[in-house]
């Protein structure tokens, strides 16, 4: 019974940083459902954390830069969207199709890609991105054009509606944090398994990985396709969540916005792309009457993380964990006459 509550008590002392912050977190989010536009920044904050959770796997875990995740968010807000609008489908299915939709796209463009490194890569990304703006641009008939598409439905969960606008928002949270800690958990398995350590040694070294019987072509593909998807599906979220789309919602700047996100929060962890989503939207909000200067701001960010924190700040708060852990182990191990 003794060794049982000083293991318990030995974990406790050893996460109480992170206790601690999910307690802070618990009571923040709490406090913002209660109010409209709070609810809706914790409604971004997820939907931003499920498109970053989608290029850490592919830039964090297999070394695959891209630029271009605008792209696939804009595939699926709009593939959910004509969906829902045209044909009927029910929100909650259309916005599986419409990050099937991205998914296919990256299948498609991950061939290719997948041959390309660096700065190739790069440029053929930032190319994809501007190419499906470009469509959504020219096509009037289909996605409206520079218009958008407006009146779009709000989400429904099996048929049950989340209520008016008083309280849509609020309700729309506990269905995007679900989807979100689904997203988590699947990318967790993927890391744990066989895929997720053929990742790690593509990213590594893929000329090692392949003369170790690694498919590097076959994993680089896999990695760009369920990078797709879960971009598309954030984007599908994006359309319900503010019932109207146009193309300046998915420019080049929110694929730097993305980037910036995983940097921020550490790329190749787990909870890196949630806190990074929530730190740079919580960041972007405070910072609205500066929002001609986003962009520079976004560049600085990048710098001071490259320069100070190479393992964003995630890597910071596990070094802090560490150090309370170690200094409570000394602690305990300091014998009192």
């Amino acid at each position: 019974m003794e060794k049982k509550q000083s293991s318990i008590g030995s974990w406790i002392k050893e996460h109480l940083l992170s206790i601690i912050l999910v307690a802070a977190v618990a009571v923040a989010c709490c406090f913002m459902l209660k109010q409209r536009y709070l609810a809706m920044i914790l409604d971004y904050i997820c939907i931003y954390a499920i498109a970053v959770t989608g290029l850490d796997l592919l830039f964090g875990y297999t070394g695959q830069v891209s630029f271009g995740q605008a792209g696939f968010y804009a595939l699926g807000a709009y593939g959910s969207a004509i969906f829902s609008m045209r044909f009927g489908v029910p929100t909650f299915i259309s916005i599986f199709i419409g990050a099937l939709i991205a998914m296919v796209f990256g299948f498609i463009i991950a061939f290719p890609a997948s041959r390309l490194v660096k700065h190739f890569l790069s440029l053929m990304t930032i190319a994809f991105g501007q190419m499906v703006y470009t469509f959504v641009v020219a096509t009037s008939s289909l996605t409206g054009g520079p218009s958008g598409i407006t009146n779009i439905p709000r989400l429904t969960f099996f048929g049950l509606s989340l209520g008016d606008r008083k309280v849509y928002y609020r309700n729309f949270f506990f269905v995007a944090v679900l989807l979100l800690i689904l997203v988590m958990i699947v990318k967790h398995n993927i890391i744990k398994s066989r895929i997720g350590r053929a990742f790690i040694a593509v990213r590594e070294n893929p000329h090692a990985a392949a003369g170790m019987g690694i498919n590097v072509a076959k994993y680089k593909i896999m990695a760009f396709a369920i990078s797709a998807f879960l971009a598309g599906l954030a984007g599908a979220l994006l359309a319900h969540l503010v019932t109207m789309i146009s193309p300046d919602s998915f420019t080049k700047d929110m694929s730097t916005k993305f980037m910036t996100m995983l940097l921020f929060g550490g790329i190749g962890t787990m909870s890196g792309s949630v806190v990074g989503a929530a730190a740079i939207t919580i960041i972007s909000e405070l910072l609205q009457s500066f929002a001609a200067a986003q962009m520079l701001i976004y560049a600085v960010i990048i710098i001071v993380v490259l320069f100070f924190l190479p393992n964003g700040t995630v890597g910071l708060i596990d070094k802090l964990r560490h150090a309370i852990s170690k200094h409570g182990k000394g602690n305990g191990g300091v014998e009192h006459e």
